[in-house]
């Protein structure tokens, strides 16, 4: 449950949105709490942006109404989960001897940490010329100088498994030299 649901004195915000789970161009959310601070707020949103999309949000409307957004979200959490168990076996195949990782209970992503530091920018750019890209932990944490955001939620099975092969073999290059 999200934190909000324990909120008994309307202190904390709860807001969403479709952006990962249903398009990025959308632009549709939603925002739970205290009715002063949503109408200060949507007070602000209609000066900034002139509204969104009325067709847009019709559609959201219609979607959440007819239970087709849960439906929806069922079938993206299958997939998730089928990437992120790819994911994982791909990471044991061919990282595993050099690197660590949690299996994460949802999301997009899995922090993979390196058991040597490594030339953070020839590894980037090592994978780059691989056509894999990368998230350096350096982004997350400014002293993570071994681990990257593995990212599984939109790549096909064959990518992850070839982005996730040529990043082991970088880092092991590099760890070597």
């Amino acid at each position: 449950q999200p934190l909000k649901a324990m909120d008994h004195e309307g202190n904390i915000l709860y807001l969403g949105t479709f952006s990962k789970t249903v398009s990025p161009g959308l632009r549709i959310g939603w925002l739970a709490g205290p009715e002063p601070v949503i109408e200060r707020l949507a007070d602000i949103k209609m000066q900034t942006d002139y509204g969104s999309s009325g067709l847009s949000q019709w559609a959201a409307a219609e979607w959440l109404s007819q239970g087709y957004y849960e439906e929806h979200l069922t079938w993206v959490r299958r997939k998730l989960k089928e990437r992120r168990d790819a994911a994982v076996h791909f990471l044991e195949r061919y990282a595993g001897d050099i690197a660590t990782w949690r299996i994460p209970a949802g999301g997009f992503y899995i922090w993979v940490t390196f058991h040597k530091n490594l030339p953070v920018s020839r590894f980037f750019y090592g994978l780059l010329k691989r056509q894999v890209l990368v998230n350096p932990g350096y982004i997350y944490d400014g002293e993570d100088r071994n681990s990257i955001r593995l990212s599984y939620s939109y790549a096909s099975l064959g990518d992850l498994e070839t982005g996730i092969k040529a990043a082991a073999e970088t880092a092991r290059r590099l760890m070597m030299s």
